[in-house]
């Protein structure tokens, strides 16, 4: 296994070949610092809703997901790991099309648990929607 900040470089990278990140269209990082990481993904078409027409919801809470376990990887150390025990998301308005910038936090870490918070902005600026996760923590084991 890589260490995590050989994954999040290879993220930045675009070298990741990850499956759920093919198979959902998840972005790469654009950059990571301890603690912080951040990315910006265009809004495709084929996830909007008809009614609307509205970034579907559940792909809205995959891309805070995706980013808030990535600043989660950035405080553990490479003998750890981690999952998204809760999540919460908050929509503040509607994501028509455009691009997303989100940003994603660790706010706390203790031995078992790491709380993250993160933002999804339109291109402008505006505030589209805000998550928190928390995400267990535990010591991988080695095969």
């Amino acid at each position: 296994m890589k260490s995590w900040s050989a994954v999040l470089d290879a993220s930045v990278a675009r070298e990741d070949d990850a499956p759920h990140l093919a198979a959902l269209r998840l972005p790469m990082l654009d950059g990571w610092e301890r603690g912080r990481v951040w990315a910006s993904w265009p809004v495709e078409q084929e996830f909007l809703t008809p009614v609307g027409p509205s970034l579907f919801g559940g792909y809205v809470a995959a891309l805070a997901d995706h980013l808030l376990a990535c600043a989660a990887f950035t405080v553990l150390a490479d003998h750890e790991v981690c999952a998204t025990s809760e999540l919460h998301v908050h929509f503040l308005r509607p994501v028509r099309g455009g691009s997303l910038d989100i940003e994603a936090r660790v706010v706390s870490r203790s031995t078992r648990i790491a709380y993250c918070e993160a933002t999804i902005a339109a291109e402008t600026g505006r505030l589209m929607a805000r998550a928190g996760a928390t995400q267990m923590v535990w010591v991988r084991k080695v095969a």
